[in-house]
């Protein structure tokens, strides 16, 4: 029924587009700029300390990398002008003529060798995804080599992550050092679509076009961006609805009947490589043994919390990979809700009178946290959950100050991309919310990562997936679809498999 009623949606807007009705009056009279709201703050602008998405969204309308990718993550070159494979463990790029730093100076392969080794040596995700990295060699000013251990044929994947954001050496460097803020290397030592502009720690952050952006058909086509940080999220719909705001990136699904029945308002959906889980902290006295975790596991509902979190806008989803994901199937180690079987495991694990600590960060988190909490108290568990800021999520998880936390991520196609930070030791204190570390997964990871083959590769991957379901560092809830909201007569708003991207093309015609 709801899937219905967005395809009713959306004929009604081609119908009113046809009969010449969609002009509004932002576009009768824009000034260029574009309001965004979204649910948190800018936690870290360095690339190498980024893994909030609301974070990302932003800073990547302002850096750039070597290349990007699309709405279902294909890759495609962006700094970069020619590259190809020249054997299995060498690639080699050469960088576009003429691009510049908002200061002025030019972007070499200097710049590109010191960020990408940055990231590598300094970043939880660099460390995974540039893991097979044995060499960035200098060919000129404008070329460059990447060698590797083993076969990479994710090398162009990789390029195109947060992490591998290129920025000014010489500005980074000054960061470092302590001589600049890294809003002034937003303001000097990127060379993206926009430039940062005013800033107001918890409010707003706003974006300047870039009027020297290498590429002029790629550039903003906008003037101005405005970043609101609105948490709540009735107030994000609302900011929309009433035209103080253009697009609401964050779109709560509890708003979604109301908006549905707006004709000020446009919903645009697209099917995600996102889930929302539970991670579970290994290391933690409470959940060190698998048993409890899996006695958890059997005790939820996820269809209501599907429900109750996402108002049924999703499936359900069991597994802790999203279904896109190569090596990912539907429920491999059977979990149902199965209140007897998670007491039986319980018991099995000589546990009773259990209290755990939770963190949940937004709204729908805490709906979902209320749901499990109902349903573990039915097998004797007591969950005690606390809203905390996002900002201070990977913190106080690397901490081990609390044994679980609600979360959502989205998830590469390609396991080499994410199981490093997510599901072994390189990535504890950092995305590895869980504390998660297993031997045979690390074994299999080095013989998945070590071929082209692709029928190994899945063999691979398919008993790491296996092995994460049946250990439970995380509860797989839902597979949720993503839905952002735009004010009538808004164009160029992008969704794709993990959020929305690319903002330079929002505006009003």
């Amino acid at each position: 029924m709801k899937k219905n009623a967005l395809r009713i949606l959306a004929a009604t807007l081609v119908l009113v587009m046809m009969l010449g009705l969609t002009v509004s009056a932002h576009a009768a009279d824009w000034d260029g700029k574009i309001t965004i709201v979204q649910s948190s703050d800018i936690i870290n602008w360095d690339p190498c300390a980024s893994t909030d998405t609301n974070t990302k969204n932003c800073l990547k309308n302002i850096v750039l990398r070597c290349f990007e990718t699309d709405d279902y993550f294909n890759v495609f070159p962006v700094l970069v002008n020619t590259f190809e494979q020249e054997d299995n463990l060498t690639w080699k790029f050469t960088l576009h003529e003429g691009v510049k730093f908002f200061d002025g100076t030019p972007v070499t392969t200097d710049d590109v060798i010191f960020c990408l080794t940055r990231a590598k040596e300094g970043s939880s995700s660099g460390k995974t995804l540039l893991k097979p990295v044995t060499q960035f060699e200098k060919v000129d000013d404008l070329t460059f080599r990447i060698h590797t251990a083993t076969p990479y044929g994710s090398m162009t994947t990789a390029l195109s992550n947060t992490t591998a954001t290129i920025l000014s050496k010489a500005w980074v460097e000054k960061a470092e050092a302590g001589e600049c803020t890294w809003d002034d290397v937003m303001r000097n030592g990127a060379c993206g679509r926009y430039i940062l502009g005013e800033r107001s720690i918890g409010n707003s952050v706003t974006l300047v076009k870039n009027p020297n952006y290498f590429n002029p058909a790629d550039a903003a086509q906008n003037e101005e961006l405005t970043f609101r940080i609105i948490p709540e999220g009735t107030t994000r719909t609302i900011m929309v609805q009433t035209g103080e705001a253009d697009v609401n990136v964050n779109l709560d699904t509890a708003s979604m009947q109301e908006v549905l029945e707006d004709p000020n308002v446009e919903i645009l959906q697209h099917e995600s490589s996102t889930i929302y889980y539970i991670a579970l902290n290994c290391e933690s006295p409470n959940l060190s043994n698998k048993l409890v975790r899996q006695a958890i596991a059997y005790a939820i509902n996820r269809e209501d919390c599907l429900e109750v979190g996402y108002n049924g806008y999703g499936q359900v989803w069991e597994n802790v990979w999203a279904p896109t994901v190569y090596g990912s199937s539907d429920n491999p180690s059977g979990y149902t809700y199965n209140p007897e079987k998670a007491m039986e495991l319980l018991a099995q694990a000589g546990v009773s009178n259990l209290t755990l600590k939770a963190c949940v960060k937004t709204d729908a988190e805490e709906r979902i946290a209320q749901v499990v909490q109902a349903y573990l108290a039915m097998v004797g568990i007591n969950l005690e959950y606390t809203r905390i800021d996002n900002t201070i999520l990977t913190e106080v998880m690397g901490a081990g100050e609390y044994d679980m936390c609600f979360d959502y991520t989205a998830f590469y196609n390609d396991p080499e991309l994410f199981v490093g930070r997510q599901f072994q030791a390189s990535g504890i204190g950092a995305k590895n919310y869980a504390h998660f570390d297993n031997e045979k997964v690390n074994e299999l990871m080095v013989k998945a990562t070590s071929t082209l083959d692709e029928a190994e590769r899945m063999a691979c991957y398919t008993e790491i997936n296996k092995i994460l379901c049946d250990e439970c560092p995380w509860i797989g809830m839902f597979n949720s679809n993503l839905y952002a909201l735009q004010h009538k007569g808004v164009k160029g708003v992008n969704v794709n498999v993990e959020t929305t991207y690319y903002y330079h093309t929002i505006r009003y015609e």
